[in-house]
């Protein structure tokens, strides 16, 4: 963690009058945790605050306090940020945010806070911390550092991004101080099991039947170290369902015996899409960067392009090769 950062950026905060937090495309419960946490502390300290985004909350993360007040827009303009604090949560990459935001950033004030190891590191100011399970570690420290507490609000949205992004603590990428900004959130009034309620007992049947599709086209390649499964156009229509109803699905791959690497392609509102998911020694992010992706070691992603039933072979093909350049490397 750059402490100094972290110093740097409590000081913006509690001087700047305006605030603009922005959330990431496609936005998961990291980046609309940690930036609904944010929202709450600067209404509580009496800034200007708005939260942007260029898609919607998924349904499952509208329980949560102050989700009414994100605003999803197609671009960020100059007037949105005019004497604005900018603040980037989770996001990467200026690609993975709102458009406009390349023009904004010549500027504005700027403050990029994340945990992906592959950070572009775009804002004027940056806090990006690999060894975080989630980015919400980073912004629960921040409120620690900055004295301002943590109300049961912001406790309710950071524990939702922390356990999120690690898999309710499943992931490699738990550590000790995972828990022990768990153990924080607790004491400021989480109760986990509502919040898993939430986010994980919302199923429709549909939706169960689209997972049900997915599962029967289970491929396994590589001698087992590799599996897949898609869904196309047609099978979100016939479940009236969007991305957001599969999150976590590619997930079920790696619950195969000797499946090291699980990919999973969607094509959606006419974009490829695919959901990568390793296990050491292999890299998501490696198989994602071949298609302009990027993410964390064991989750990742990317848009492939062409047609969808070629995106798929091409996903696949690059996933294979990768295997098999690892295992000659071993040998």
């Amino acid at each position: 963690m750059d402490n100094t950062a972290m110093k740097v950026i409590v000081e913006k905060l509690g001087s700047a009058a305006k605030w603009v937090i922005l959330c990431h495309e496609n936005p998961d419960g990291d980046t609309i945790g940690c930036g609904l946490a944010l929202y709450s502390l600067g209404k509580r300290l009496g800034k200007n605050v708005r939260i942007m985004g260029r898609d919607p909350i998924p349904a499952r993360y509208c329980f949560l306090p102050y989700y009414n007040d994100f605003e999803c827009c197609m671009e960020i303009r100059e007037e949105d940020v005019k004497d604005a604090l900018l603040v980037c949560v989770d996001t990467s990459t200026v690609a993975r945010s709102m458009p406009g935001l390349n023009e904004i950033l010549s500027f504005a004030d700027s403050i990029n806070i994340d945990h992906h190891g592959d950070n572009h590191r775009y804002c004027r100011l940056n806090l990006v911390d690999p060894d975080a399970s989630a980015s919400a570690e980073i912004i629960t420290d921040l409120l620690t550092e900055g004295g301002w507490g943590i109300e049961k609000s912001e406790a309710i949205c950071l524990y939702t991004g922390l356990s999120t992004d690690n898999g309710n603590f499943r992931f490699g990428t738990t550590t000790a101080r995972s828990h022990l900004c768990a153990a924080k959130l607790l004491e400021a009034g989480v109760e986990p099991a509502v919040i898993d309620g939430y986010v994980n007992e919302n199923m429709t049947p549909e939706i169960l039947k689209l997972w049900g599709v997915a599962y029967t086209r289970t491929e396994i390649f590589s001698n087992g170290k590799g599996a897949l499964f898609w869904l196309g156009k047609e099978d979100f229509a016939s479940a009236s369902a969007d991305s957001s109803a599969v999150d976590g699905l590619v997930n079920v791959l790696l619950r195969i015996t000797g499946v090291k690497v699980a990919l999973f392609l969607t094509e959606i509102n006419g974009e490829n899409k695919v959901s990568i998911r390793t296990k050491p020694p292999y890299s998501a992010r490696d198989i994602a960067s071949a298609f302009g992706g990027g993410g964390h070691l064991q989750a990742a992603g990317a848009k492939p392009g062409g047609s969808f039933i070629d995106a798929v072979n091409a996903v696949k093909a690059e996933a294979e090769k990768y295997i098999n350049d690892r295992a000659s490397a071993a040998e």
